[in-house]
């Protein structure tokens, strides 16, 4: 593997490989031509949220019964939790030829490297699909000449 197009994150790694056109996961690897979606989600964004509000409004409230250690621990806890909701992402890859199967959804990292990696990967799908076709049209463009 080439390492400076491999990209290690929380949960597994991606590397494409434009000459064998496939994207390769820590447990698989996938074709570029039967991926047909590429999306990067926050799962952690609506439990981080839900903590962070608790037990913010936990410390809010009994701030007055609350040693001042537990209530830096409170507002400490709900700030990371909020920050880690918003900060882990997870790349799928989906395949319409496998019925909308998902192919992959173990990989998991920021969302920031996540989403800059789904583009190289679209990229790299566009890519594969202008080359396969010898007129550089896709197949649907050419059914509606």
């Amino acid at each position: 593997m080439r390492s400076e197009e491999v990209m290690t994150m929380i949960m597994g790694f991606i590397d494409i490989d434009p000459q064998a056109r496939a994207i390769h996961t820590h447990r698989d690897s996938y074709l570029l031509d039967t991926v047909t979606v590429v999306s990067v989600r926050r799962p952690l964004l609506a439990g981080g949220f839900v903590t962070a509000v608790g037990v913010g409004g936990f410390g809010i409230i009994f701030h007055d019964l609350l040693f001042p250690i537990e209530s830096v621990a409170s507002i400490a806890t709900a700030i990371t939790a909020f920050a880690v909701g918003i900060g882990i992402g997870q790349l799928r890859l989906l395949s319409r030829d496998l019925r909308g199967s998902e192919l992959s959804g173990a990989v998991w990292g920021s969302y920031g490297a996540l989403n800059r990696k789904r583009m190289i990967i679209v990229r790299a799908i566009n890519a594969t699909r202008t080359i396969a076709t010898p007129t550089g049209l896709h197949a649907a463009d050419r059914r509606s000449s």
